[in-house]
Formats: structure tokens, sequence, C-alpha cells
């Protein structure tokens, strides 16, 4: 396990990310052996997790989203209000821009340089450039676990103008960077990922195991060139379809098609160190498909489902954080 005093800097992050504002250093004063990390193996019942009480238990409906099959949220910081998303596997590399007070989809974009296979999740968080905010997309999806290897498409996120309204824009110079890699044990089914802002760590939660496992992509990933990741822990709970991390990596939640779990950072407390730890439950409405999730700057919430059966179209649900 990473001890905490190699990360007590950490701490210092933390107290100054209640505004989510973090700017982070392009080099970290730290190293981490993660060929030679210990998984951690959690042990709780899932059923008798407590709910947090950070949450109203009730979300508000903010209007239907014209999607068929939506698999990832995030959430916007240079279009103020809104959300992107993404459909999966047997759609187009296309991205669309949502009104998160209204549902309404703004505008489309098709994402030059990437291929949509399966697409299963999405980010929005730091990454190369100090100051600027990437959309992580992971092309991790396979539900027949056959794939040889997985992606990660990287890239600034980009900025809705007035004439994009209801139109699909193509950006062929979208400044996207391919993370290949492959797992240390074989093909998995992957539907959730996150990014910690503090590290810039990618974290992939799997579906289709005994248990969602934990693995990671250490920052620096390596672009274009295939190599292996790491197993980083082992859940107690099963067919993840979501994760995400608020934008100052305080907050988790990781959800399945039943539940959402939820954990808050402890200063000085790495990513793997939280997660390791037993969560509590976040109010869940219920959705058909709901395959996708993100925090806002205050800590709500969003939820988007796939439709039932092509014929209901899916709301966007909004959680609210009790200040």
């Amino acid at each position: 396990m990473i001890k905490k005093a190699t990360y007590i800097f950490l701490s210092l992050f933390l107290l100054q990310c209640s505004d989510q504002s973090l700017q982070l250093e392009d080099e970290f004063p730290y190293s981490y052996d993660w060929a030679n990390h210990t998984p951690f193996v959690t042990d709780y019942n899932t059923f008798s997790l407590p709910f947090t009480e950070d949450f109203e238990p009730i979300p508000e409906n903010k209007g239907e989203v014209a999607m068929s099959e939506a698999s990832g949220l995030a959430w916007s910081m240079k279009n103020p209000g809104k959300v992107w998303a993404h459909n999966d596997s047997g759609h187009a590399n296309t991205i669309f821009l949502i009104d998160s007070t209204s549902g309404e989809i703004m505008a489309r974009y098709t994402i030059g340089g990437t291929v949509n296979l399966d697409w299963e999740d999405m980010e929005l968080s730091y990454g190369p450039i100090e100051g600027e905010h990437y959309i992580y997309i992971a092309d991790t999806g396979d539900n027949n676990e056959r794939r040889p290897n997985y992606s990660i498409y990287r890239f600034p996120e980009p900025e809705y103008e007035e004439e994009h309204y209801g139109r699909n824009i193509f950006l062929d110079d979208a400044g996207v960077e391919r993370i290949r890699f492959e797992y240390p044990d074989g093909s998995h089914d992957t539907e959730g990922m996150l990014v910690d802002p503090l590290t810039k760590d990618i974290f992939l939660v799997t579906k289709r195991d005994v248990v969602s496992m934990l693995y990671v992509l250490p920052y620096p990933q390596p672009i274009d060139e295939l190599y292996t990741i790491y197993k980083a822990g082992d859940f107690s709970f099963r067919q993840a379809s979501a994760a995400t991390s608020s934008l100052s990596g305080e907050r988790v939640l990781i959800k399945n098609r039943q539940e959402i779990f939820y954990w808050q950072r402890e200063a000085g407390e790495t990513m793997v160190e939280m997660l390791a730890r037993t969560p509590v439950k976040a109010p869940y409405a219920g959705e058909p498909q709901g395959e996708a999730i993100c925090f806002d700057l205050d800590y709500n919430y969003f939820t988007l489902s796939e439709e039932l059966n092509s014929t209901t179209v899916p709301p966007l649900f909004k959680y609210t954080y009790i200040q």
C-alpha cells in the first residue's frame, strides 16, 4: 500500500481545493513503484452499507436527453452549465454538449483521430498542459472479453460557440492523444473510469468479473505505444457501469445498475487508499440502464441512462448536494 508519508503533500492540495480550481505542476515530487504494488482486497456487504446524508434523496428531472445509448458524462469547464456525454458501441466518435438545466443537446462534436469501438465512460480533468482541461474517453468496452488491447483518448475540451447550436461540428485537429494499453491478466470489460486530478493517474473499474477490479495507468501515460497497466485492488461490489472524481479530487462515485458508492478523501490520503476503504451509498432513484455519472463544481451529481427498449427517452437526473 502507498505510504501516507510519501504523499503528505496531497493534504496541502486538498486544503486549497474547495473551489475545485487546482493548478497542478507538470512534475510531481514523488514516485511510486507500481510494479511492486500489492492490490487491496475489500470485504464489505454492499446491502448493509449506510447512506450518506450529503445529498437530497430525490433527484431533479432536468429534462429528456435525445440520446439512445448514453454511456458517459463529464461536467464542462469551458462551457458553464453544460455537461458532455457520448454513446457507446455502434455509434460515431461523437460527443454531445448538453444543457444541464433542460437536457437539450446544444451541439455535437465529431472528434477526428478517434474511433468508437466501444466508448464506455468519460471524465473531464487535468492533463499534460498546466491550466488546460482535458476530456478523457475510455474505449474499454468488451462484452465478450476478447480484445487484446484498449485505448483511452485524451484531448483539450472543445469550446462551444453560438454558431455551433444544433450542428454537428467536425474537429479534425482536436489535439487527440491515444493511450493504448493492455491488462496484466487478460481481457476485461470495463465501463468505469476516473482521473485523479492531484496526480493525473487514470483509474479503471471493471464490470464482468466476479467482483469489480481497479486498475491504474500512472501519469505520465505513454502515448501511441502499447504498454501494460497495473492492478490496484478488488472491490466488494460487481457490475460497475460508471465512475467519476470531483475536479478537486476530494470525492469519488462509482455506480452499478442498482447502487452508487461514495467516498470522501481524507487529508494526506491517496486515491488508492481512499478506494480501499469501505464506502457509503449515495442516493439513486434507479434508471433503465444507467451507465453515466458526473459531479459538477458544487458536488451535485448527474446521472443519465440508455433508452428503455429504444422507446423511452432518458431524463438527465440531478442529485443536489446539501451544503
